[in-house]
């Protein structure tokens, strides 16, 4: 896993803790599957473009 990955992973973490989003929540939220989110936090895959650039625009963002 390239270290902007494990940077985007840690983000993910780091995000669900302060605003206590289950994974459901970031997965529905930034439009990947459950899955594939799992799969992408822990490492596993890395997100292509369009889910990179998503999951960075949903965790820049404040929840509601």
């Amino acid at each position: 896993m390239s270290q902007e990955l494990s940077d985007l992973a840690e983000a993910i973490i780091a995000y669900q803790k302060k605003y206590d989003k289950t994974d459901g929540e970031m997965a529905f939220g930034s439009r990947i599957s459950v899955e594939k989110f799992h799969a992408i936090k822990s490492g596993e895959v890395d997100p292509n473009a369009d889910e990179q650039s998503s999951l960075k625009h949903y965790i820049a963002t404040k929840p509601n």
